[in-house]
């Protein structure tokens, strides 16, 4: 994490630092806690400064969050780059995504949490990310594997929705969470990697008999 910025920033490079602690400060409470554990004010306690600075920054707590998503999608676009069509295209996806387990939780929560409260151009202006983000995703799969820009695309948007699923089955809270390391029970005791790598393998199977 950056060095924390105790005086107010003033300048275009101590804005710009200041919203890279906001961020990194935020992606590090999540690691450990619910999107709803995850206060505000315990995050501008964290970078040195007021919730009320904190407010200039980010409007809301879903803005601030997208921000830490937008920064996990260019992360993991890294990634998925250097591994591109080193290994078969299952494993290289399903490793990416084990890589970067704050995108996938992320995800898993994107359109019941994250894309709530957003005005018409902060949604236009995510979703434009996320879907240069999926265009860029797709043309690396096309380049090194046999499919097409349409088909990987498809098979993206299909792993979106397979990160939600195995993400939220994988991960019981509360009493559940407790109840299903007993007997008979510890069937619903899923791992995220195992049953990602189920269903992704699956789903590039189906599209590499298309071809």
């Amino acid at each position: 994490m950056q060095c924390i910025i105790k005086r107010r920033a003033t300048t275009p490079e101590q804005k710009a630092l200041r919203l890279t602690q906001i961020i990194d400060v935020t992606a590090a409470r999540f690691t450990t806690l619910s999107y709803e554990d995850v206060n505000l004010k315990h995050i501008a306690a964290d970078v040195g400064i007021t919730k009320a600075a904190l407010y200039r920054y980010f409007r809301n707590k879903e803005i601030l969050f997208l921000a830490v998503y937008t920064q996990e999608i260019a992360c993991l676009a890294q990634t998925a780059a250097g591994d591109m069509g080193q290994l078969p295209l299952t494993d290289s996806i399903c490793n990416t995504l084990i890589k970067h387990p704050l995108f996938c939780k992320l995800s898993a929560i994107m359109h019941t949490a994250l894309q709530c409260n957003l005005t018409l151009d902060e949604a236009r202006q995510f979703k434009s990310t996320l879907l240069q983000f999926i265009e860029q995703y797709a043309a690396m799969i096309s380049e090194h594997y046999a499919l097409t820009i349409e088909q990987a695309t498809e098979l993206l948007l299909q792993v979106q929705q397979v990160i939600i699923g195995c993400w939220h089955m994988s991960h019981s809270v509360g009493a559940v969470a407790e109840v299903i390391k007993e007997g008979p029970l510890q069937l619903f005791e899923l791992n995220f990697a195992d049953i990602l790598r189920s269903h992704i393998a699956r789903l590039v199977t189906s599209y590499q008999q298309q071809t």
